[in-house]
């Protein structure tokens, strides 16, 4: 693999931040990948919850960074558009959002942001604060 070649990943994450036990706070929809140039594709969807059910409200967004370390993993989205749309053009993808997970006997999830977009600069891992209910593929 050339010098200037990126590692490949990908990272799926599907389930609810939990912030209490029965308190599920988002339902997280997330896959994304990285090719060996360095090019990050994917799709970020967060629906809100009101304990253990979905509202009608939902955060999208395009995946734009992944970055994997072992059993942690984290990506960045800007904040595209909500359903219902609430997202003026001039605002589209101004502010972003990182996701970090951490799997283990119980997984964890983090948020940080939302930010402006412009002052995230990779997207290491960060703090994985509360439970996470659902699935994380890290590869």
């Amino acid at each position: 693999m050339p010098a200037h070649a990126a590692e490949p990943a990908s990272l799926s994450i599907k389930g609810d931040l939990e912030i209490l036990p029965g308190v599920h706070l988002l339902n997280i929809d997330a896959t994304g990948t990285r090719d060996d140039a360095g090019k990050t594709t994917g799709d970020y969807t967060a629906t809100l919850m009101n304990g253990m059910s979905k509202v009608p409200f939902q955060i999208k967004g395009p995946v734009t960074c992944i970055d994997t370390r072992g059993d942690s993993a984290a990506l960045v989205y800007p904040i595209s558009a909500t359903n219902p749309n609430l997202v003026p053009a001039p605002l589209k993808d101004v502010l972003a959002v990182q996701i970090s997970v951490r799997k283990g006997a119980t997984d964890h999830v983090g948020v940080m942001g939302p930010a402006p977009t412009s002052s995230f600069h990779g997207c290491a891992p960060a703090a994985t604060p509360f439970a996470f209910k659902g699935d994380i593929t890290i590869k």
